[in-house]
């Protein structure tokens, strides 16, 4: 391999590596806006999951303020693509439902361990909202 090949092969890994930052600029904005405008429709709870290989599962859960599960969103798609979906196969209605089923289970996929991690800070904000109150 000559110098000039070698050259343009590390301008070139150098190129991409600059716009995969840039690209992963525009992909947290627009990731952080959908979090934002979902806040806003009632208490929501962000799980995350991570297997050793570093793939992780985000997932979403969206209730109101007596812990009914409103809708269920995970993360889908691949860099700019990426964006939160409802989750059309998610079944619980109520946060203390799902929080008692995986409690039970033994073995979570990553999935599961995601939606038992926003339920779980779901949970938390229906309680600091209750101390408040009670204040």
């Amino acid at each position: 391999m000559d110098s000039l090949s070698l050259e343009a092969l590390l301008v070139y890994l150098f190129l991409l590596i600059l716009l995969q930052g840039l690209l992963g600029i525009y992909q947290l904005k627009k990731i952080t806006r959908t979090l934002g405008r979902l806040q806003k429709l009632g208490i929501c709870g962000c799980g995350i999951a991570r297997h050793w290989t570093g793939w992780r599962v985000y997932y979403l859960i969206l209730a109101d303020s007596s812990g009914r599960i409103r809708s269920a969103y995970s993360l889908k798609g691949i860099s700019l693509g990426t964006d939160f979906v409802p989750d059309k196969k998610f079944t619980f209605s109520e946060i203390s439902e799902l929080m008692v089923y995986y409690s039970q289970r033994e073995r979570l996929n990553l999935q599961e361990t995601a939606q038992l991690r926003a339920a779980e800070e779901v949970e938390r904000k229906l309680a600091a909202r209750q101390a408040a109150q009670a204040v």
